[in-house]
């Protein structure tokens, strides 16, 4: 008995050392497989071809010009139709005056006119009477100078009359004002009721074609903004953007915003574009017919000390570069790298060296995935 037991202990003694020696080759298989599998990392490629360099900057719309609506006549104004904010379509009425007052002056010159033609046709038949008579012996000279006096001065009252009834007609017909221009309303101090004279202002109207986008440029980019230069403004509410050129730089810059003034000229007109609305201006200072353009991720450090990582025969190596430093997502690499090139999108200096699994993919590397064939290939 006690030899069996003797032989029992040994062999689970043998037995625990080959479960322990197993476990340890496991474990150093997984950890050499660790080791030596490539670490997946996310890759962008430099591309050729045209390249811009854009200003991303944000302004508003505003009114080029306004035109202002004042009246022809004093008068009450009884009527206003628009409020401030909304369009107008030119020819559109936009004022009615009280219209009793100047009705009643073209009544009472009509009557005045009548009067007038009726003494100059009674100076023209006594005229003739007086000429007739002188011609006959029956008149003296001094009476038919005094009839073709009077006659003269009848024709002198019906022309005077006459113009003044012109004056109260135009004067009934400016009763009404009409809109001069398509635009927005953006102000109107009057209001029904009022009486207003021929120098107060009854509507503020923009134009819509003369509506343009005025925003800030920082100093340190203000070298490169000059008249001329294209834009894309995409206006807030509109799904599409609004071709525009640059045609004004203000020669100051505010020390409180530590910007310049630019305004944008649009070269569309565009229906019920308002002012006061924000605009993101895409302002285009520099484009090149050819270039090799990465990701600006890809690039670590600046000016003197700017690198990427290349993935050449799926291992990282480091290499210098020059570049046209910008705010972009792209920019313009000057020297140091062929296009067709894969980057390391998010370099780190633990990765040169390493052997790595190049992918597209961002959402693989994340979750912890070995890239697809095919995305390595492609990335490749």
């Amino acid at each position: 008995m006690a030899f069996d037991t003797a032989e029992n202990s040994g062999f689970w003694a043998r037995y625990k050392l080959y479960v322990l020696a197993a476990l340890a080759l496991v474990a150093g298989l997984w950890f050499w497989q660790r080791s030596t599998r490539p670490t997946p990392v996310v890759v962008v490629q430099a591309k050729a071809g045209p390249a811009e360099r854009v200003l991303a900057i944000t302004g508003r719309t505003r009114p080029q010009v306004t035109v202002t609506i004042l009246p022809k006549v004093s008068g009450q104004i009884v009527r206003l139709t628009r409020e401030e904010g909304e369009t107008v379509r030119a020819g559109e009425v936009l004022v009615q005056f009280d219209a009793d007052a100047p009705r009643a002056a073209v009544d009472e010159v009509e009557q005045q006119v009548a009067s007038k033609q009726r003494a100059r046709a009674e100076a023209q038949r006594n005229f003739e009477r007086i000429e007739q008579l002188k011609e006959r012996g029956l008149a003296t000279l001094k009476e038919f100078d005094q009839a073709r006096f009077e006659l003269d001065q009848a024709q002198v009252e019906l022309q005077r009359i006459a113009a003044s009834r012109r004056e109260v007609t135009a004067r009934l017909r400016d009763n009404t004002l009409v809109a001069p221009v398509t635009g927005v309303v953006l102000s109107r101090p009057v209001d029904v009721g009022q009486v207003v004279s021929t120098s107060s202002v009854i509507y503020g109207i923009a134009p819509l074609s003369d509506v343009e986008v005025e925003a800030d440029v920082d100093e340190q980019f203000l070298a490169e903004v000059h008249e001329g230069l294209k834009a894309d403004v995409l206006v807030a509410g509109r799904a599409r953007p609004i071709p525009a050129t640059l045609y004004y730089v203000s020669p100051k810059v505010d020390p409180r915003t530590g910007g310049a003034k630019v305004r944008l000229r649009l070269n569309e007109e565009v229906d019920g574009l308002r002012s006061g609305l924000t605009a993101d201006v895409n302002l285009v200072v520099e484009r090149r017919d050819t270039a090799i353009t990465v990701a600006r991720s890809a690039i670590l450090g600046r000016d003197q000390t700017a690198r990427v990582q290349l993935v050449r025969d799926g291992v990282v190596e480091e290499k210098r570069v020059q570049f046209l430093e910008w705010p972009s997502e792209r920019v313009i690499v000057l020297a140091g790298l062929d296009a067709g090139a894969t980057l390391v999108s998010q370099p780190r200096p633990d990765l040169v060296g390493q052997k790595v699994a190049p992918t597209t993919d961002a959402s693989a590397v994340r979750r912890g995935e070995r890239p697809r064939g095919s995305d390595a290939r492609k990335a490749m």
